[in-house]
């Protein structure tokens, strides 16, 4: 009897261990975003991981790191690149090649939400150059991450906001992208590069009195030092889901597909937040925290994009080669 119970439990350790076993990913990635954790870019962002974690039954597991905790934007393209950092929620580094410019900030290649979903949806004009420009530096691009349509937050009023020949005399930080310097410059601002993280100090010091680089979501980091906001649309954001080509092209067909479709479902779901999530923070800056809020009207955002594109783009033709830079005019004016 005591045979029979001792080979009994020897049967059940080994169905619990070939089960455990088979339940193990066979694949463990780090991914990490900019955002902090608990916002809807994160919660997105694991979502993404639980949609991989199901259609590829339990063979891949990604682990979330929000806020840079893998490095800024900047450092982790170059980690997935070299395989470091195996996934990301990236932006394109244009430290590494000029033509990614675009792949980031090129001002007013679309004008609002819906032309953004256009141009940077799969088969769109845009996403078809940039998943290319991506593939030469060893990074597969799954799908486009949308964040927000840009503007600037601002202490005070500037004067005419909606007229860009009108001197604004306002120091406006800026990202350290030519792009973005001669794009407020040509808004009428003066631009100041300064790195994001000490943006806040910058404000409340009286350094600069506004910021420049993404959408309302970032304004409400400044909710404290800023009461401003006017919508420029100078450009729609988007990160993109990567992963590191080498690792990619070595995960099995059926693999690949899974995660491609995660990609896919978890894009959709962004887009769909980001079409309401512009104004929800508008709003919340509006009535929560008493900002200003400067929507533009169809004259005015013209007004910019003519003057920015007329300016601002021909200095750019150097940095995206003269094909690249024919092709995204052609398209973009085509909109």
């Amino acid at each position: 009897m005591r045979k029979v119970l001792a080979l009994a439990l020897v049967v059940v350790l080994v169905l619990a261990f070939g089960a455990a076993a088979s339940a193990a990913p066979k694949w463990t990635f780090k991914m990490g975003h900019a955002n902090p954790a608990g916002t809807p870019y994160d919660e997105t962002a694991h979502k993404f991981a639980e949609l991989v974690e199901q259609k590829t039954n339990g063979q891949v597991k990604i682990n979330i790191f929000p806020n840079n905790q893998l490095g800024d934007w900047t450092e982790t393209f170059e980690l997935i690149s070299r395989g470091v950092v195996e996934m990301g929620f990236q932006i394109a580094n244009a430290q590494y090649d000029p033509k990614l410019n675009f792949a980031y900030y090129m001002p007013y290649v679309v004008r609002n939400v819906e032309e953004g979903k256009k141009a940077y949806s799969p088969g769109g004009w845009a996403f078809d150059i940039i998943r290319e420009l991506w593939l030469e530096h060893d990074i597969q691009p799954l799908a486009v991450w949308p964040v927000g349509t840009a503007g600037v937050s601002l202490k005070s009023m500037p004067p005419s906001p909606g007229d860009p020949n009108v001197p604004k005399r306002m120091k406006v930080r800026v990202m350290g992208i030519e792009a973005c310097s001669l794009t407020y410059e040509a808004l009428g601002y003066i631009a100041t590069p300064i790195p994001y993280a000490e943006v806040y100090t910058a404000i409340q010091t009286g350094i600069v009195e506004g910021q420049q680089g993404g959408p309302p979501f970032q304004a409400w980091s400044f909710r404290d030092v800023n009461s401003v906001w006017i919508q420029y649309n100078d450009y729609f954001e988007t990160h993109w889901v990567t992963i590191n080509k080498d690792i990619w092209d070595k995960l099995p067909a059926d693999v690949q597909a899974a995660m491609q479709e995660a990609a896919n479902e978890a894009s959709a779901i962004r887009w769909g937040q980001v079409e309401t999530e512009d104004e929800e923070y508008r709003n919340i800056l509006k009535n929560d925290f008493g900002w200003q809020i400067v929507m533009l009207t169809d004259e005015e955002l013209k007004a910019c994009a003519d003057k920015v594109r007329r300016e601002v783009w021909p200095k750019m033709k150097d940095l995206l080669g003269e094909e690249l830079y024919t092709e995204v005019r052609l398209n973009s004016m085509a909109e």
